[in-house]
């Protein structure tokens, strides 16, 4: 079992017998939807979008590919070769960002959803 950031308890993804344990709890948690997906490559110009779907799939017959899908385009990786990176600054972890690190040092973050706050003048 795994607990979710709402406190639910769920069962970990599993595909051909092997459970997924971490890779579960960005699956299985819906407020990552609505959130950001940023690419880190500097081919990319550190592109962003709005995550609209995250999964975890088979992968061959032993395997998974963790993936997510933005309004524009996703980042993916075979879990086999992709981790969740400890090369956060303080300002990214207190923005909510996870940054992850895939095959040939492929970086990518991403975020939830943030409230959005109305905007108020001071001017009257």
């Amino acid at each position: 079992m795994i607990t979710l950031p709402n406190g639910q308890e769920a069962e970990p993804i599993k595909i051909h017998g092997r459970a997924y344990p971490l890779w579960s709890k960005f699956v299985l948690d819906p407020s990552w939807i609505g959130g950001e997906l940023q690419d880190l490559d500097p081919d990319s110009g550190g592109a962003i979008t709005t995550i609209k779907e995250i999964t975890l799939k088979a992968n061959g017959p032993d395997s998974a590919m963790f993936s997510v899908e933005g309004a524009n385009w996703g980042c993916a990786c075979d879990v086999r070769y992709l981790g969740v990176s400890g090369r956060c600054s303080p300002e990214e972890i207190a923005e909510g960002w996870i940054r992850f690190s895939g095959f040939g040092g492929h970086e990518w973050r991403i975020r939830k959803a943030r409230p959005h706050r109305e905007e108020k003048s001071l001017c009257a």
